[in-house]
């Protein structure tokens, strides 16, 4: 009898309960996506450029203090060349990018 008497105040408690739904996290359509995707990147190329930034100060520093050894000066001509290798493909890639979108919108009239 007891349990009974418990029960139903169980029963009661749980149904006093509102139920509130989870938001939801992240993109829901495909232009969230897109737009999660567009910003990752952004920020890929941010970190990209500041990357090829500080292997140029690097490779300057290295041919400045070389002191006329050939190993470093040679050393430090080929960080400056992948440096600004590295920053060509960056800017492609942004133009490609730019390139893509422009090709896959659909004009507007």
């Amino acid at each position: 009898m007891a349990f009974g008497f418990f029960g139903l105040l169980l029963i009661g408690a749980a149904s006093a309960q509102t139920v509130t739904t989870i938001p939801p996290v992240g993109p829901t359509t495909i232009g969230g996506i897109v737009d999660l995707i567009q910003y990752l990147v952004r920020w890929v190329y941010i970190i990209f450029f500041v990357v090829a930034v500080l292997f140029l100060i690097f490779a300057a520093f290295t041919y400045l203090t070389a002191a006329g050894d050939p190993t470093k000066v040679a050393s430090a001509k080929d960080k400056l060349i992948y440096a600004a290798v590295a920053m060509i493909v960056a800017f492609l890639a942004v133009g490609f990018e730019l390139i893509v979108r422009n090709f896959l919108s659909s004009p507007t009239a």
